[in-house]
Protein backbone atom coordinates (compact mmCIF):
# COMPACT_ATOMS: atom_id res chain seq x y z
CA UNK A 1 0.00 0.00 0.00
CA UNK A 2 2.75 2.50 1.10
CA UNK A 3 5.59 1.81 -2.18
CA UNK A 4 3.69 3.94 -4.29
CA UNK A 5 3.87 6.91 -2.28
CA UNK A 6 7.37 7.05 -1.42
CA UNK A 7 7.48 11.05 -3.28
CA UNK A 8 4.71 12.30 -1.91
CA UNK A 9 4.71 15.67 -0.04
CA UNK A 10 3.57 14.81 3.33
CA UNK A 11 4.02 18.11 4.40
CA UNK A 12 1.79 19.84 2.33
CA UNK A 13 -1.18 17.02 2.21
CA UNK A 14 -3.56 18.70 4.29
CA UNK A 15 -2.65 21.91 5.78
CA UNK A 16 -5.97 22.73 6.90
CA UNK A 17 -6.72 19.46 8.86
CA UNK A 18 -5.36 21.11 11.83
CA UNK A 19 -8.63 23.03 12.19
CA UNK A 20 -10.76 20.01 11.97
CA UNK A 21 -14.80 20.49 13.59
CA UNK A 22 -15.00 18.48 17.52
CA UNK A 23 -15.88 14.88 16.21
CA UNK A 24 -18.95 15.16 18.08
CA UNK A 25 -19.74 17.55 15.76
CA UNK A 26 -20.42 15.35 12.75
CA UNK A 27 -23.06 13.32 14.72
CA UNK A 28 -26.56 14.18 13.58
CA UNK A 29 -27.76 14.24 16.89
CA UNK A 30 -25.58 17.12 18.01
CA UNK A 31 -26.58 18.83 14.90
CA UNK A 32 -29.83 19.32 15.88
CA UNK A 33 -29.65 20.00 20.04
CA UNK A 34 -29.53 23.87 19.87
CA UNK A 35 -26.03 25.08 20.28
CA UNK A 36 -27.04 26.80 23.63
CA UNK A 37 -28.31 24.24 25.09
CA UNK A 38 -25.51 21.74 23.93
CA UNK A 39 -22.67 24.98 25.11
CA UNK A 40 -24.13 24.96 28.52
CA UNK A 41 -24.52 21.08 29.07
CA UNK A 42 -20.59 20.77 28.17
CA UNK A 43 -19.64 23.67 30.68
CA UNK A 44 -21.67 21.62 33.59
CA UNK A 45 -19.67 18.57 32.79
CA UNK A 46 -15.98 19.50 31.35
CA UNK A 47 -16.13 22.22 34.41
CA UNK A 48 -12.71 23.82 35.72
CA UNK A 49 -12.81 21.41 38.82
CA UNK A 50 -9.61 19.09 39.18
CA UNK A 51 -9.51 15.85 39.41
CA UNK A 52 -11.50 14.56 43.04
CA UNK A 53 -8.66 11.89 42.85
CA UNK A 54 -5.61 13.57 42.27
CA UNK A 55 -6.07 16.61 42.09
CA UNK A 56 -5.05 17.04 38.91
CA UNK A 57 -6.21 20.59 37.19
CA UNK A 58 -7.57 18.85 33.48
CA UNK A 59 -10.27 16.48 34.36
CA UNK A 60 -11.96 14.81 31.13
CA UNK A 61 -15.67 15.31 32.98
CA UNK A 62 -17.69 12.71 35.29
CA UNK A 63 -16.74 9.18 35.12
CA UNK A 64 -17.87 6.35 36.89
CA UNK A 65 -20.38 9.11 38.79
CA UNK A 66 -16.88 11.72 39.67
CA UNK A 67 -15.08 14.06 38.15
CA UNK A 68 -11.52 13.06 37.27
CA UNK A 69 -8.48 13.07 35.30
CA UNK A 70 -7.83 10.62 31.72
CA UNK A 71 -5.46 8.53 34.18
CA UNK A 72 -7.10 8.40 37.28
CA UNK A 73 -10.35 7.10 34.51
CA UNK A 74 -7.85 4.50 33.25
CA UNK A 75 -6.55 3.27 36.60
CA UNK A 76 -10.10 2.93 37.72
CA UNK A 77 -11.21 1.45 34.99
CA UNK A 78 -8.52 -1.19 34.75
CA UNK A 79 -8.77 -1.80 38.62
CA UNK A 80 -11.96 -1.12 39.93
CA UNK A 81 -13.72 -5.02 39.52
CA UNK A 82 -10.38 -6.33 40.80
CA UNK A 83 -8.97 -4.46 43.38
CA UNK A 84 -8.06 -7.03 45.58
CA UNK A 85 -5.14 -8.06 43.68
CA UNK A 86 -3.31 -5.27 43.68
CA UNK A 87 -0.68 -5.60 45.98
CA UNK A 88 -0.97 -4.00 49.94
CA UNK A 89 -0.34 -0.95 51.62
CA UNK A 90 2.68 -1.15 52.76
CA UNK A 91 3.03 2.16 55.16
CA UNK A 92 -1.27 1.47 56.70
CA UNK A 93 -3.20 2.87 54.06
CA UNK A 94 -2.26 6.16 55.02
CA UNK A 95 -0.48 7.75 51.70
CA UNK A 96 -1.14 10.69 50.43
CA UNK A 97 -2.84 10.43 46.65
CA UNK A 98 -1.93 13.83 44.43
CA UNK A 99 -0.92 14.07 40.98
CA UNK A 100 3.00 13.76 41.71
CA UNK A 101 2.41 10.77 44.21
CA UNK A 102 -0.44 8.56 42.25
CA UNK A 103 1.94 5.85 41.21
CA UNK A 104 3.44 5.10 44.50
CA UNK A 105 0.70 3.42 46.08
CA UNK A 106 -1.52 1.87 43.91
CA UNK A 107 -3.79 0.36 47.18
CA UNK A 108 -4.29 3.83 48.63
CA UNK A 109 -5.38 5.61 45.08
CA UNK A 110 -7.81 2.72 44.67
CA UNK A 111 -9.30 3.38 47.93
CA UNK A 112 -9.51 7.46 47.24
CA UNK A 113 -11.11 6.37 44.32
CA UNK A 114 -14.03 4.50 46.22
CA UNK A 115 -13.72 7.34 49.10
CA UNK A 116 -14.59 9.97 46.73
CA UNK A 117 -17.86 8.12 45.40
CA UNK A 118 -16.47 5.90 42.29
CA UNK A 119 -18.80 3.21 41.58
CA UNK A 120 -17.47 0.23 40.17
CA UNK A 121 -20.60 -1.03 38.88
CA UNK A 122 -20.25 1.55 36.00
CA UNK A 123 -17.15 -0.17 34.41
CA UNK A 124 -18.86 -1.83 31.27
CA UNK A 125 -17.72 -5.41 31.08
CA UNK A 126 -16.53 -6.19 26.98
CA UNK A 127 -19.81 -7.43 26.50
CA UNK A 128 -21.72 -4.10 27.81
CA UNK A 129 -19.54 -2.14 25.40
CA UNK A 130 -20.03 -4.07 22.44
CA UNK A 131 -23.64 -3.89 22.75
CA UNK A 132 -23.82 -0.15 23.64
CA UNK A 133 -21.98 0.60 20.58
CA UNK A 134 -24.47 -1.71 18.69
CA UNK A 135 -27.41 -0.02 20.77
CA UNK A 136 -25.68 3.92 19.67
CA UNK A 137 -25.47 2.74 15.87
CA UNK A 138 -28.49 1.27 15.60
CA UNK A 139 -30.21 4.84 17.96
CA UNK A 140 -27.95 6.44 15.33
CA UNK A 141 -29.90 5.28 12.00
CA UNK A 142 -32.83 5.49 13.41
CA UNK A 143 -32.61 9.09 14.21
CA UNK A 144 -30.90 9.98 10.76
CA UNK A 145 -34.12 8.23 9.05
CA UNK A 146 -36.20 10.71 11.18
CA UNK A 147 -34.49 13.27 10.41
CA UNK A 148 -34.62 12.78 6.60
CA UNK A 149 -38.49 12.11 6.55
CA UNK A 150 -38.86 15.70 8.37
CA UNK A 151 -36.16 17.70 7.20
CA UNK A 152 -37.28 20.16 3.87
CA UNK A 153 -35.58 19.04 0.80
CA UNK A 154 -33.54 22.27 -0.23
CA UNK A 155 -31.37 22.14 2.85
CA UNK A 156 -28.17 21.20 2.07
CA UNK A 157 -26.02 18.61 4.09
CA UNK A 158 -22.59 17.23 4.32
CA UNK A 159 -22.61 14.57 1.65
CA UNK A 160 -22.32 11.87 4.39
CA UNK A 161 -25.30 13.06 6.09
CA UNK A 162 -27.48 12.72 2.71
CA UNK A 163 -26.06 9.60 1.34
CA UNK A 164 -27.70 6.95 3.41
CA UNK A 165 -25.28 4.23 1.44
CA UNK A 166 -22.42 5.75 4.26
CA UNK A 167 -24.69 3.94 6.99
CA UNK A 168 -24.34 0.51 4.98
CA UNK A 169 -20.70 0.89 4.47
CA UNK A 170 -19.49 -1.00 7.67
CA UNK A 171 -21.46 -4.39 8.51
CA UNK A 172 -22.37 -4.92 11.35
CA UNK A 173 -19.50 -7.97 11.41
CA UNK A 174 -17.29 -4.71 10.49
CA UNK A 175 -18.87 -2.85 13.56
CA UNK A 176 -18.23 -6.41 15.77
CA UNK A 177 -14.57 -6.36 14.38
CA UNK A 178 -13.75 -2.81 15.54
CA UNK A 179 -15.22 -3.17 18.78
CA UNK A 180 -12.83 -6.27 19.35
CA UNK A 181 -10.10 -4.72 18.31
CA UNK A 182 -10.36 -1.95 20.83
CA UNK A 183 -10.98 -4.10 23.81
CA UNK A 184 -8.09 -6.28 22.62
CA UNK A 185 -6.00 -3.31 22.22
CA UNK A 186 -6.83 -2.05 25.59
CA UNK A 187 -6.71 -5.98 27.26
CA UNK A 188 -3.27 -7.09 25.38
CA UNK A 189 -1.77 -3.92 24.87
CA UNK A 190 -1.92 -0.53 26.69
CA UNK A 191 -2.64 -2.25 29.87
CA UNK A 192 0.46 -4.02 30.20
CA UNK A 193 2.23 -1.36 28.95
CA UNK A 194 0.94 1.11 31.17
CA UNK A 195 1.60 -1.18 33.91
CA UNK A 196 5.29 -1.67 32.87
CA UNK A 197 5.84 1.64 32.56
CA UNK A 198 4.46 2.68 36.32
CA UNK A 199 6.12 0.21 37.71
CA UNK A 200 9.56 1.18 36.23
CA UNK A 201 8.68 4.76 37.17
CA UNK A 202 8.25 4.28 41.06
CA UNK A 203 11.37 1.90 40.77
CA UNK A 204 13.64 4.57 39.15
CA UNK A 205 11.56 7.17 41.30
CA UNK A 206 13.19 5.65 44.78
CA UNK A 207 16.49 5.70 43.24
CA UNK A 208 19.10 8.67 43.61
CA UNK A 209 18.95 10.63 40.78
CA UNK A 210 22.82 9.66 39.67
CA UNK A 211 21.68 5.66 39.89
CA UNK A 212 18.90 6.27 37.51
CA UNK A 213 20.72 5.01 35.00
CA UNK A 214 19.55 1.72 34.96
CA UNK A 215 19.93 -0.41 31.79
CA UNK A 216 18.19 -3.29 32.46
CA UNK A 217 14.95 -1.27 33.41
CA UNK A 218 14.68 -0.48 29.41
CA UNK A 219 14.95 -3.47 28.43
CA UNK A 220 12.32 -5.06 30.40
CA UNK A 221 9.73 -2.48 29.42
CA UNK A 222 11.08 -2.72 25.85
CA UNK A 223 10.12 -6.55 25.99
CA UNK A 224 6.80 -6.13 27.57
CA UNK A 225 6.14 -3.79 24.30
CA UNK A 226 6.77 -6.11 22.03
CA UNK A 227 5.03 -8.77 23.89
CA UNK A 228 2.23 -6.52 23.84
CA UNK A 229 1.82 -5.51 20.15
CA UNK A 230 2.85 -8.75 19.27
CA UNK A 231 -0.20 -10.75 21.41
CA UNK A 232 -2.16 -8.01 19.79
CA UNK A 233 -1.76 -8.87 16.34
CA UNK A 234 -2.08 -12.82 17.53
CA UNK A 235 -5.31 -12.00 18.39
CA UNK A 236 -6.82 -9.89 16.09
CA UNK A 237 -5.65 -11.20 12.94
CA UNK A 238 -7.11 -14.40 12.09
CA UNK A 239 -4.86 -14.17 8.52
CA UNK A 240 -1.77 -13.60 10.81
CA UNK A 241 -2.43 -16.30 13.54
CA UNK A 242 -3.88 -18.74 11.54
CA UNK A 243 -3.14 -18.16 7.96
CA UNK A 244 0.58 -17.65 8.53
CA UNK A 245 3.09 -20.50 9.55
CA UNK A 246 6.12 -19.02 12.48
CA UNK A 247 8.49 -18.25 10.18
CA UNK A 248 6.37 -15.60 8.19
CA UNK A 249 5.24 -14.62 11.47
CA UNK A 250 8.58 -13.91 13.01
CA UNK A 251 9.55 -12.37 9.31
CA UNK A 252 6.81 -9.92 10.19
CA UNK A 253 7.23 -8.77 13.31
CA UNK A 254 10.98 -8.03 12.67
CA UNK A 255 10.22 -6.03 9.76
CA UNK A 256 7.49 -4.00 11.02
CA UNK A 257 6.96 -4.13 14.55
CA UNK A 258 9.40 -1.61 16.24
CA UNK A 259 8.51 1.07 13.44
CA UNK A 260 4.52 1.16 15.33
CA UNK A 261 6.22 2.36 18.51
CA UNK A 262 4.88 5.90 17.89
CA UNK A 263 1.05 4.52 17.85
CA UNK A 264 1.25 3.07 20.59
CA UNK A 265 3.18 5.77 22.41
CA UNK A 266 0.71 8.03 21.76
CA UNK A 267 -2.36 6.44 22.43
CA UNK A 268 -0.34 5.74 26.32
CA UNK A 269 -0.24 9.50 26.16
CA UNK A 270 -3.69 10.08 25.52
CA UNK A 271 -4.62 7.88 28.66
CA UNK A 272 -1.56 9.22 30.93
CA UNK A 273 -3.25 12.90 31.46
CA UNK A 274 -1.21 14.19 27.75
CA UNK A 275 2.41 13.63 29.45
CA UNK A 276 4.40 11.44 27.24
CA UNK A 277 6.49 8.27 29.21
CA UNK A 278 9.80 9.52 28.23
CA UNK A 279 9.22 12.97 28.99
CA UNK A 280 11.97 15.28 30.81
CA UNK A 281 10.13 15.15 34.08
CA UNK A 282 9.93 11.30 34.05
CA UNK A 283 12.48 9.31 36.19
CA UNK A 284 13.29 7.18 33.13
CA UNK A 285 14.31 10.19 30.96
CA UNK A 286 18.00 10.10 31.37
CA UNK A 287 17.79 6.28 30.30
CA UNK A 288 15.94 6.88 27.05
CA UNK A 289 18.29 9.93 26.52
CA UNK A 290 21.40 7.79 26.85
CA UNK A 291 19.67 5.43 24.24
CA UNK A 292 18.83 7.57 21.29
CA UNK A 293 20.11 10.71 21.88
CA UNK A 294 18.31 14.40 22.05
CA UNK A 295 18.15 15.08 18.30
CA UNK A 296 16.04 11.61 18.18
CA UNK A 297 13.92 12.05 20.97
CA UNK A 298 12.86 15.65 20.51
CA UNK A 299 12.14 14.49 16.67
CA UNK A 300 10.32 11.21 18.43
CA UNK A 301 7.74 13.84 20.48
CA UNK A 302 7.24 16.38 17.70
CA UNK A 303 5.97 12.94 15.40
CA UNK A 304 3.99 11.54 18.29
CA UNK A 305 2.20 15.12 18.91
CA UNK A 306 1.89 15.48 15.46
CA UNK A 307 -0.07 12.34 15.57
CA UNK A 308 -2.03 12.61 18.10
CA UNK A 309 -3.18 15.97 16.55
CA UNK A 310 -4.51 14.22 13.34
CA UNK A 311 -5.96 10.96 14.81
CA UNK A 312 -5.99 11.42 19.01
CA UNK A 313 -9.49 12.44 18.97
CA UNK A 314 -10.69 9.51 17.46
CA UNK A 315 -8.87 6.10 19.14
CA UNK A 316 -10.03 3.43 16.66
CA UNK A 317 -8.17 4.91 14.00
CA UNK A 318 -5.15 4.62 15.56
CA UNK A 319 -5.68 0.71 16.40
CA UNK A 320 -6.62 0.24 13.07
CA UNK A 321 -4.16 1.63 11.34
CA UNK A 322 -1.33 -0.52 13.57
CA UNK A 323 -3.04 -3.35 12.03
CA UNK A 324 -2.62 -1.95 8.26
CA UNK A 325 0.60 -0.79 9.35
CA UNK A 326 1.72 -4.08 10.76
CA UNK A 327 0.43 -6.31 7.43
CA UNK A 328 2.76 -4.21 5.16
CA UNK A 329 5.32 -6.85 3.47
CA UNK A 330 8.17 -4.65 5.15
CA UNK A 331 8.17 -0.88 6.94
CA UNK A 332 11.94 -1.21 6.83
CA UNK A 333 13.61 1.50 3.96
CA UNK A 334 17.16 0.35 5.26
CA UNK A 335 19.11 -1.67 3.13
CA UNK A 336 21.50 -3.26 6.17
CA UNK A 337 18.21 -4.93 7.73
CA UNK A 338 17.21 -6.81 4.32
CA UNK A 339 20.48 -8.28 4.21
CA UNK A 340 20.42 -12.34 5.36
CA UNK A 341 17.17 -11.82 6.14
CA UNK A 342 13.96 -14.75 5.77
CA UNK A 343 12.30 -13.62 2.54
CA UNK A 344 8.82 -15.27 2.29
CA UNK A 345 7.12 -16.74 -0.60
CA UNK A 346 5.03 -14.87 -3.13
CA UNK A 347 1.77 -16.53 -1.98
CA UNK A 348 2.60 -15.29 1.22
CA UNK A 349 3.38 -11.84 0.05
CA UNK A 350 -0.45 -11.98 -1.55
CA UNK A 351 -1.78 -13.65 1.58
CA UNK A 352 -0.49 -10.51 3.39
CA UNK A 353 -1.50 -8.06 0.96
CA UNK A 354 -5.33 -9.48 1.14
CA UNK A 355 -5.87 -9.31 4.68
CA UNK A 356 -3.90 -5.80 4.70
CA UNK A 357 -6.81 -4.95 2.25
CA UNK A 358 -9.50 -5.76 4.39
CA UNK A 359 -8.28 -3.88 6.88
CA UNK A 360 -8.18 -0.94 4.96
CA UNK A 361 -11.78 -1.05 3.94
CA UNK A 362 -12.70 -1.45 7.37
CA UNK A 363 -10.49 1.65 7.77
CA UNK A 364 -11.57 3.90 4.64
CA UNK A 365 -15.53 3.15 5.21
CA UNK A 366 -15.19 4.16 9.06
CA UNK A 367 -13.62 7.47 8.12
CA UNK A 368 -16.09 8.15 5.83
CA UNK A 369 -19.20 7.38 8.29
CA UNK A 370 -17.23 9.85 10.58
CA UNK A 371 -16.22 12.07 8.39
CA UNK A 372 -17.58 12.45 5.10
CA UNK A 373 -15.84 11.69 1.82
CA UNK A 374 -13.97 14.59 1.18
CA UNK A 375 -12.80 15.04 4.74
CA UNK A 376 -11.76 11.20 4.84
CA UNK A 377 -9.85 11.38 2.05
CA UNK A 378 -7.94 14.23 3.12
CA UNK A 379 -7.27 12.98 6.68
CA UNK A 380 -6.21 9.62 5.06
CA UNK A 381 -3.75 10.82 3.08
CA UNK A 382 -2.32 12.74 5.95
CA UNK A 383 -1.99 10.05 7.67
CA UNK A 384 -0.01 8.12 4.86
CA UNK A 385 2.31 11.19 4.60
CA UNK A 386 2.90 10.99 8.52
CA UNK A 387 3.55 6.80 8.14
CA UNK A 388 6.46 8.10 5.59
CA UNK A 389 7.88 10.74 8.47
CA UNK A 390 7.76 7.89 10.35
CA UNK A 391 9.27 5.49 8.19
CA UNK A 392 12.17 7.98 8.06
CA UNK A 393 13.00 8.31 11.59
CA UNK A 394 12.42 4.67 12.51
CA UNK A 395 15.15 4.06 9.89
CA UNK A 396 17.51 7.09 11.54
CA UNK A 397 16.63 5.42 14.79
CA UNK A 398 18.48 1.91 13.58
CA UNK A 399 21.26 3.43 12.36
CA UNK A 400 21.70 5.50 15.11
CA UNK A 401 21.45 2.19 17.59
CA UNK A 402 23.94 0.33 15.48
CA UNK A 403 26.30 3.23 15.92
CA UNK A 404 25.90 3.35 19.92
CA UNK A 405 28.05 0.93 21.08
CA UNK A 406 27.13 -1.31 22.85
CA UNK A 407 23.98 -0.73 24.67
CA UNK A 408 22.29 0.50 21.52
CA UNK A 409 23.44 -2.57 19.73
CA UNK A 410 21.74 -4.28 22.33
CA UNK A 411 18.68 -2.89 22.07
CA UNK A 412 18.78 -2.90 18.45
CA UNK A 413 19.23 -6.93 18.35
CA UNK A 414 16.40 -6.94 20.92
CA UNK A 415 14.18 -5.54 18.19
CA UNK A 416 15.30 -7.07 15.34
CA UNK A 417 15.47 -10.52 16.70
CA UNK A 418 12.58 -10.81 19.17
CA UNK A 419 10.73 -13.94 19.14
CA UNK A 420 7.39 -14.62 19.18
CA UNK A 421 8.07 -17.79 21.13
Amino acid sequence: MLQTMNSYNYDNIYPQYDNHEDPNSNSIFMKLVPKKMYSNSVNQILSSDPCRVCGFDKNTGRNFGVITCSTCKAFFRRNGRTGSLLPPCRFGGQCSVTERTRRQCSSCRLAKCFAVGMQKDLIRTDEERAARLQLVKANRIHRHGKYQQHAPCDIKKSPHQNDSSSFSLLSSNDWIQITNIRNAYGHFCLNPILHAEEEREEYLTAQPIKCRLKEHSFLNVLNVRLTSLSTFFSTTIPAYSIGMNRNDRQWLIHMNLHYLFLFSSMDLMNINGNQLHFGSNKACYNVYLYVFGQDLLIREEYLIHKLNHLIGHDSAISKIMQIILFLSPCLVTNSYRMLNSYQPSSETILHIHHAQQEYTHILWSYLIYRYGEIKAQKLFMSIIGHVLQQQIYGNDVDKSLIERQPFGNLVYSMLTSFSID
